[in-house]
């Protein structure tokens, strides 16, 4: 056993001391894309952007990008010396040549203020009632109401000195002016000067500023100095303030007072003053301004720094840099004499007191500095498990078990039992339980789940729990049970287990995490919230909350909120804390975490230790104001916020967004939704959104914003644009469309209709001349043969046969001449009907002695017919004709046609009254009005008083 004396004296003593602590400063400077790294002013706008006036450029930061702005952009100069937002949200440009204001992203120069133009302007301040007040470096004070010059104030005024660095207002009205000698007063319309003759402890003055309770707080050149009615009180270094030289200060309550310096900065709560250098973070110790934004952060504009940012003081970060002997921090230990203890991979332990490291006389001491765990008993004895074995540190002194009394490696955890026994779980060989110097191996052979064993702990019905990489064991009444994946875990490889403060068993694993239910394990992972999958511990602190170590930060987890069923989206129950909120590191390290006696969490990270205050950090509850940045559409840039139209061509859109927030930018969640497009809101971290090939219509894009902490922005931002549709996708192209394609339908139909009826044309054409050129000439030849036959010698049997035959033939050859003509397409016409019906009369009525008169005056000779008309119109004159010729015995005859729009009339009638009374009946009478019927026509047959036949109809005689 190696001894030690005095170690608790020795711990004390470092080789080089150290201010072991740095805070969650985050710097932006010309990497960032900040246009010069020293910050004169800075000014948040009403949209949340945080403006940078520096010595070369205007900038304007979302918490992810800048946007910058020079002369080009309209600056009067690129030397920017002070900022100043009005009531209209304007923000006010001072430079080194006049004043400009800022309105949108717009830069604008007023020519009212040309006055200033060859003035540099270090102060601007809008008072309650609009005005105006440019203070500048050596031309006083320039007072200017609605744009119009009102006055020039300078010392022959009454004002301290003509170098007016800062302008603030109390809230009686009065005016307080920062010179460089003295404090100016205007009230009621005069002057009143403070110097050091009127009790003001420093005259060389840089900033004022009044707080809530009227209090005057002044930044000079001896320290800070507060104004009580008509009492100074001045601190200075022999107070705490970090040093004399103050340049700006910032008010966030009584008990928050920001002092900068140009050696760091202080923080006076009233009382005491707590100081940050670039040793506690800042880039930069010569601090020109500061700023506390609407989420309560503190910005400070430096001197060749840039700006930093500083997120509050509930992280402490320890590394190498701060004595730290490794970054690679893997437990804590804390004693009942509060020595607290710090195990490293690589560096040993160490011992932090008072922000000062001690790892040296202990580490001699032991055989490896590849330390797992540390662990302090009930007897107050240091336990320390490492890749090459085990050792306790007890009484002043140090125990490393030898081979015959701990032949085991690689300890990573050790845990006592009610018992008094200790549990030790090994990385290759089981779990060995400790008591009274002997010990039992409990290996996979005996029920373990796995023989690399990484924890195990005793809950509160005595069972034992232990994680491994093969699942998790419970070793109860003598007997074990493992809980794989198929019991519920989402991983086998258990990393840590823990009971809460309501007895539940939790298990952290590669997968997620999970909880035992009493029969399974019920998982946690990514897809029920879980910001990320590798969880190396879970621990739950005082307050409720659980911490969970991952590869991505430290996540708090609300299980009231999780478990709560009135809660849909289970993700606001876990909040990430990783180095946008201060954390050394986003990785943790496998069971990295302690709670100490002060209720302060420790974890251990592969970048070294954060000590956080659980207790002073409330997270982010000011809503991110969220904006639509940009619009581009095919490549061409739109001015969001206004109602635009694109072409057709113009549907590949890409939409830039951002939530304003500068405690952790990187952690919003944005809902999007475009309508017509997405059937619900869409979650995404992205900042961007593209639609391709998006159709013709009427749009609107809207979009919100959450936080860390769950608080949604408070508006939607929205914009509203229409994609035209092409020519060929409007009503009246498809209306053209539509009629072109009748057209062209119509213009096929009749040509195919034309050519159809030519083809008919002649094929009736032909089939009437074949009828009489073949059919009509031989019937005509056997007519003439029976008459030759007639001629000779035959009996009178045979004569007469021929005689019939002659004459049926000629019969034939009559009706033949009525088909050819009806079928020749040469004879379609109105004319051809009128002559054809003229020369039947002459052959049937010229042996009657009738007269015949005809009314076809009106008809169009040249219009054609239908041959369906034509032929059975005929034929009903035919038959009408015969009828006359057979029956009647009158003398007159009259034949009249009509036409008229379409409208057909037809009418034969004779003056005889052989009709009177005969019968209506008859084939010829039938045979009409079947022709009628044939063509769509009605007839009407009077034989009364002579015989009169009336045929009306519909008919197409085009």
């Amino acid at each position: 056993m190696k001894k030690f004396f005095l170690i608790s004296i020795l711990m004390w003593i470092t080789v080089e001391a150290a201010y072991a602590q740095v805070y969650p400063f985050r710097t932006f400077s010309i990497e960032q894309g900040l246009s010069e790294s020293v910050v004169y002013d800075m000014v948040q706008d009403d949209d949340g952007y945080i403006w940078f006036g520096t010595g070369f450029g205007l900038n304007r930061f979302d918490g992810i990008r800048f946007q910058n702005f020079f002369e080009e952009q309209g600056l009067n100069s690129s030397r920017i010396r002070s900022l100043h937002k009005d009531i209209r949200g304007r923000v006010w440009v001072g430079s080194e040549a006049g004043v400009n204001y800022v309105e949108g992203d717009s830069v604008h120069a007023d020519p009212r203020y040309n006055a200033l133009r060859n003035t540099t302007v270090i102060s601007i301040y809008q008072d309650r009632v609009g005005d105006m007040w440019f203070g500048t470096d050596g031309n006083g004070v320039w007072h200017f109401s609605d744009g119009i010059f009102m006055e020039q104030y300078t010392t022959s005024n009454g004002l301290g000195d003509n170098r007016v660095r800062t302008i603030t207002e109390n809230k009686d009205g009065d005016l307080w002016f920062a010179t460089r000698d003295g404090v100016t007063l205007l009230k009621d319309g005069s002057f009143r000067t403070f110097t050091t003759e009127d009790g003001l402890p420093a005259n060389r003055i840089r900033d004022i500023k009044v707080d809530e309770e009227g209090t005057v707080w002044i930044g000079s050149r001896n320290g800070l100095i507060k104004l009580e009615g008509e009492d100074f009180q001045i601190y200075n270094r022999s107070d705490g303030l970090v040093n004399n030289l103050v340049r700006s200060l910032s008010i966030k309550n009584k008990n928050e007072i920001w002092i900068s310096t140009e050696a760091g900065i202080s923080l006076f709560d009233g009382e005491n003053f707590k100081n940050f250098g670039t040793e506690s973070g800042l880039s930069n110790e010569i601090i020109y301004s500061s700023l506390i934004d609407l989420e309560g952060n503190v910005w400070f504009g430096t001197f060749g720094g840039g700006a930093n940012l500083f997120l509050g003081d509930y992280f402490a970060n320890y590394t190498t840099e701060q004595g730290l002997p490794n970054n690679l921090v893997t437990t804590f230990a804390e004693t009942v004499d509060e020595s607290f203890w710090i195990g490293t991979y690589g560096g040993g332990i160490t011992s932090l007191i008072e922000n000062e490291f001690n790892d040296k006389e202990i580490n001699e001491l032991l055989p490896d500095n590849q330390i797992y765990k540390l662990f302090t008993d009930s007897e107050d004895r240091t336990w320390i498990g490492m890749r090459e074995g085990l050792a306790r540190m007890e009484n002043n002194s140090v125990k490393v078990f030898n081979e015959d009394e701990f032949p085991f490696r690689k300890v990573r955890d050790i845990m006592e039992a009610s018992n008094g026994s200790f549990w030790i779980s090994t990385y290759d060989d089981g779990i060995i339980r400790l008591r009274d110097d002997s010990f039992t191996q409990i290996s996979s052979e005996e029920g373990l789940a796995s023989d690399r064993v990484l924890e195990s702990i005793e809950a509160e019905d005595g069972s034992v729990w232990i994680a491994t990489y093969g699942g998790a064991t419970r070793f109860k009444d003598g007997e074990f049970q493992s809980f794989a994946i198929q019991e519920g875990l989402p991983n086998n490889a258990v990393m840590n287990i823990l009971e809460d403060q309501n007895g539940r068993i939790w298990a952290s694993t590669f997968g997620g995490i999970a909880w035992f239910d009493g029969l399974r394990f019920q998982s946690i992972t990514a897809n029920d919230g879980l910001p990320d999958d590798v969880c190396y511990f879970i621990h739950q602190s005082e307050n409720g909350f659980y911490w969970i170590g991952t590869t991505n930060g430290v996540v708090r987890f609300n299980a009231d909120q999780f478990f709560n069923d009135e809660m849909r989206d289970k993700s606001l129950a876990f909040q990430v804390l990783n180095k946008e909120q201060g954390l050394v590191s986003n990785e943790l390290n496998l069971g990295a975490v302690y709670e100490d006696k002060e209720g302060y969490l420790w974890f251990g990270t592969v970048e070294g230790l954060s000590r956080f205050n659980p207790n002073s950090y409330q997270g982010n509850t000011v809503p991110p104001k969220v904006h639509i940045t940009g619009v581009n559409a095919s490549g061409r840039e739109y001015k969001p916020g206004e109602y635009f139209t694109l072409s057709h061509e113009e549907n590949y859109l890409e939409i830039q967004y951002s939530g304003i927030n500068f405690t952790a930018p990187n952690q919003i969640l944005y809902e999007y939704k475009l309508s017509e497009i997405d059937p619900g809101w869409q979650q995404t971290t992205a900042r961007s959104v593209k639609y391709p090939s998006l159709p013709p219509g009427e749009y609107t894009f809207q979009v919100h914003a959450r936080n860390l902490n769950g608080t949604w922005s408070e508006d939607l931002e929205e914009f509203q644009f229409r994609i035209s549709a092409p020519f060929w996708m409007h009503w009246w192209f498809w209306i053209l469309m539509l009629i072109a394609v009748i057209g062209i339908i119509y213009l096929f139909y009749n040509y195919y209709r034309a050519r159809k009826m030519i083809d008919i044309e002649r094929m009736r054409v032909r089939i009437a001349s074949d009828l009489h050129d073949d059919v009509g000439a031989s019937l005509t030849e056997i007519a003439l043969q029976s008459d030759f036959l007639q001629a000779g010698d035959a009996d009178s049997e045979f004569k007469k046969s021929l005689e019939q035959i002659g004459r049926q033939c000629r019969k034939i050859v009559s009706s033949l001449d009525d088909i050819v003509w009806s079928i020749d397409a040469r004879n379609d016409t109105l004319g051809d009907l009128t002559d054809r019906m003229q020369d039947y009369v002459l052959n049937t009525l010229e042996s009657k002695n009738m007269s015949v008169r005809y009314d076809f005056g009106e008809l169009n000779m040249d219009s054609k017919l239908p041959v369906s008309v034509k032929e059975n119109v005929y034929l009903i004159f035919k038959e009408a004709v015969n009828n006359i010729a057979k029956y009647s015995n009158g003398d007159q005859v009259e034949i009249k046609m009509q036409n008229h729009n379409g409208h057909f009339e037809f009418n034969i009638s004779d003056n005889g009254t052989t009709g009177k009374g005969t019968k209506k009946t008859g084939q010829g009478l039938r045979n009409m009005e079947m022709r009628a019927n044939r063509i769509g026509a009605d007839i009407k047959i009077d034989s009364t008083n002579g015989f009169t036949i009336a045929v009306k109809g519909t008919l197409n005689t085009n």
